[in-house]
């Protein structure tokens, strides 16, 4: 399948399967003919609009496409997930660590978290079942043994 068709089909895919399907094709795709800005605009926003645990994880798993291509763009992307939703983006990093564990270190190289800790206490804060407290602190017990060690 072609960039532009992928990009289609995430701009007009509503249902959580076929987007997911389109960013499965994403992942393996030649990224050799894309890289004009519009097309980058337009993918960011069909990235961004990821509603559920396995699209968040689908976006993350793009970070590691075979090619390697276009990281910092996928690192933008993924930081603006966190911020845009960071209950959503923990528990897709922790239900799927294939994809979670690679892009903790996104935010160690860029400096994200001033202080984690602080960031996982207000995260704590918003939450009231212990299976939202458990998701929060094995994200964050992730991220201090990859990135502090």
């Amino acid at each position: 399948m072609h960039l532009g068709e992928i990009i289609k089909g995430l701009k007009y895919e509503t249902g959580s399967r076929a987007r997911l399907e389109l960013m499965e094709e994403l992942y393996w795709t030649e990224y050799e003919n894309f890289s004009e800005e519009k097309d980058l605009d337009v993918l960011a926003e069909m990235l961004l609009r990821s509603e559920s645990v396995e699209e968040h994880a689908a976006v993350q798993k793009l970070y590691s496409n075979p090619e390697g291509a276009l990281l910092d763009f996928y690192q933008d992307i993924i930081m603006k997930l966190y911020i845009k939703d960071p209950l959503m983006f923990i528990k897709a990093s922790t239900e799927y660590p294939d994809e979670g564990l690679n892009v903790l270190y996104i935010f160690r190289n860029k400096g994200f978290f001033d202080d984690y800790k602080t960031e996982e206490n207000r995260l704590l804060d918003l939450v009231d079942s212990n299976d939202e407290i458990g998701m929060i602190r094995q994200f964050f017990r992730m991220y201090d043994s990859l990135c502090h060690t």
